[in-house]
This record gives C-alpha cells, sequence and structure tokens, in this order.
C-alpha cells in the first residue's frame, strides 16, 4: 500500500543558508513597507500592495509550511489593516479603500492554496519515483539471487538425469530423459539472460569504449547467415562508431536476430539495419514475417514475453534487448517492417552522454505494427 505523506511532510524543507537569509530579508522589506504605510499618508496603498506583491514572490521560493504562513499572513493583515483602519478614522484614508484588508489577503489565500497543491503534488510524484527506484533495485536483486540460486540445482539435476541416460533403460526413458534435459538446459539459460539483464541494471554494468558498430553489425550478419538459411540482407555504413559496450552489444545483435529468425521461414527475408539518426545509433532487424499485432506492441520487451504460438525460446531476449539500450541511455522500438512484417531493435547515444527522450524509464516508439 502506497504511504501517502502529510501536507507538512509534503511541504516541509531542509533549512539551508540561501533560504534563511530570503526569510530575513523579506522581514526586513515587510518593515519597511509597513512603516511606509504609517508615514506616507494618502499613498497608503501603494507600499500596501507591493508588500502583498513582495510575499507572494517569496513565496513561489519558500513555500513555508502552513503553520508558518497563516502565522506570517496574519502578522502582515493584522499590521497594515490597522494602519489603514486608522488613516481611516483621521479622514486621510477613503472608505472604499478599506475593502483592500479583506480583499487583498482573499487574493493571496487562493494563491497560497494553489501553490502547496502543486507543492503536494511534486512531492508525492518524488515519493512515488523513489518507490519505482526501489522496486527496480529489490526486482534487480531478486533476479540475481534467483538466477545463481538456480545453477546449483539446475546442475545436480541433470547430472542425475544423465546417469539415467547412461543406465541400462529402455529407448522410452532416454527419450523422456533427453526431453527433461532440453527443458533443464531452456531453465539454464532463462537463469543466465534473466542475471545478464540484472546486471545491465547496475550503474557501473558497461565496459565503455569507442567501437566501429558498423563492422560489429556486418561480423554478426555475416555469422547468422552462413548458419541460418534465410533471404539475408545487410544494410549499414562503411564504418559508424560509438561509445558502446562490445559485449552487450554483440547480445542485443543476436538477440534481435534470433527474435526475427524464430518468427520467419527459409524462403522470408531478414535485413539486418545499422544507421546513424540525429546523434543516435539505430540497429534494428527488419524481417518479412507476420509481424506483430497492434495489440501486442507495448508487450514485446516485457520478460516471459512470446507471441501466439511460441514455445521455443526463453522470453528473455527482448528484455534483454530493452536493458542494455536503457543502460547506454537508449531506448528500445518496435515499428512496421518495410519487408512487410515486424522491425525491431533500439536507438543508442554515440556518446556516452544520456538521451533526453530516454531518461527514466523505457520507451516503446514508432509503433505501426502490421495487425
Amino acid at each position: 500500500m502506497l504511504d501517502t505523506p502529510s501536507p507538512g511532510d509534503a511541504l516541509r524543507r531542509p533549512d539551508d543558508r540561501f533560504g534563511q537569509g530570503v526569510d530575513i530579508a523579506f522581514a526586513a522589506w515587510a518593515l519597511v513597507l509597513v512603516y511606509a504605510m504609517f508615514a506616507w499618508e494618502g499613498y497608503e496603498t501603494v507600499p500596501y500592495h507591493i508588500l502583498f506583491v513582495s510575499f507572494a514572490a517569496v513565496y513561489g521560493f519558500r513555500t513555508w509550511s502552513l503553520r508558518i504562513t497563516v502565522a506570517v499572513l496574519s502578522i502582515i493583515v493584522i499590521a497594515t489593516g490597522a494602519i489603514l483602519v486608522l488613516h481611516w478614522k483621521q479622514d486621510v484614508l477613503p472608505t472604499d479603500e478599506l475593502f483592500e484588508i479583506a480583499l487583498m489577503p482573499m487574493i493571496l489565500g487562493a494563491m497560497v492554496w494553489h501553490a502547496r497543491r502543486r507543492v503536494f503534488a511534486l512531492r508525492q510524484l518524488e515519493l512515488l519515483a523513489k518507490q519505482e527506484r526501489d522496486r527496480r533495485l529489490r526486482e534487480h536483486e531478486f533476479a540475481r539471487d534467483t538466477s545463481h540460486a538456480l545453477r546449483t540445482p539446475l546442475t545436480i539435476a541433470r547430472g542425475h538425469i544423465e546417469l539415467i541416460q547412461d543406465a541400462d533403460v529402455s529407448d522410452l526413458v532416454r527419450q523422456d530423459a533427453a526431453v527433461a534435459i532440453e527443458e533443464l538446459d531452456r531453465v539454464g539459460r532463462m537463469a543466465s539472460r534473466l542475471l545478464a539483464i540484472a546486471e545491465l541494471e547496475r550503474p557501473d554494468a558497461l565496459n565503455l569504449r569507442s567501437v566501429d558498430v558498423a563492422g560489429l553489425v556486418r561480423d554478426t550478419h555475416s555469422r547468422w547467415a552462413v548458419s541460418v538459411s534465410r533471404d539475408w540482407s545487410l544494410e549499414a555504413p562503411p564504418e559508424l562508431t560509438a561509445v558502446i559496450d562490445e559485449d552487450v552489444l554483440r547480445v542485443v545483435l543476436d538477440a534481435l536476430i534470433e527474435n526475427a529468425v524464430a518468427v520467419t521461414t527459409p524462403t522470408d527475408e531478414v535485413r539486418v539495419i545499422c544507421r546513424s539518426m540525429e546523434g543516435r545509433v539505430m540497429i534494428a532487424v527488419a524481417d518479412g514475417g507476420p509481424g506483430i499485432d497492434a495489440a501486442d506492441a507495448n508487450l514485446v520487451f516485457q520478460r516471459f514475453w512470446r507471441s501466439a504460438g511460441k514455445r521455443e525460446g526463453t522470453g528473455l531476449g527482448l528484455s534483454y534487448v530493452r536493458a542494455a539500450a536503457e543502460a547506454h541511455g537508449g531506448w528500445a522500438f518496435v515499428a512496421r517492417s518495410p519487408l512487410g512484417g515486424a522491425q525491431v531493435g533500439c536507438r543508442i547515444p554515440l556518446t556516452r552522454a544520456v538521451d533526453d527522450d530516454a531518461a527514466g524509464v523505457a520507451q516503446i516508439r514508432d509503433v505501426a505494427v502490421r495487425a
């Protein structure tokens, strides 16, 4: 359950020298204006209005607690009101000017109310942001610890099943053992990928250096093209350098290509793309497969997500793509492919400067997928 702060907690700010200086300066300025009201007979409303405008300006910097706000405003109203009434009784001030005693505090009170509402809302957003950071940290620790904990029992279970395969058992038992080993290997790959995703969330996770991304894309394309039967094509410049983690990017490329291979047939085209776009490098893989339903466009980067009818794989490849892109200060996206299927990729700044559009949390852009 969300812990909602009280308005007093939300508006309380730590004391600082600048703030104390503003308070002292305002107090001195208010005294000067109150004295000017008393001494400047016939022109009382000039320093009177200046005082309330000054209060509004200072309140925009300080936003005192409710108790202090009421106390300061009460002192100002009482002091200035007393002077206006005194001058009215002395026939210095017209009667209609007395309405200012109620009118100006009402206007200022409305301003204070709106200012406090805004600051309270900002404090709640800060609290929610902190809770989200804490949640992601707990998720990171859980994924890391779980991945480590799974490795030992998986290895032990696999060893025992291999012993069964080597024993004098029927062919049916050996086939069942082979299926069990295959599933254990899949769980092991899941654990490894979860650990890799969790590690990317550490601030020092990346080993950044200048890398020829275009060359890396060409090498990865060549490796897949000779081992998997597809209608392969490549779109990449002769050279494109970016400050990235080369090992992480290799895993990203493999995950993107593996995703395209999983949804295509040997006669479908798979295009590996690398290009520079507005200070970022875009790495994507487009395919001529069935595409992604519009309803699934916002789900493809979630952990363990698989398209309808897809059984193989860990469901973590595209999650790793998103985590890697965000770790580099970029984002992952899915879009309609010019080949008729889907185009999935990421955009990463050419330098380490974090992209403003990617601050915060994952963004899935350019969604124009085939229904």
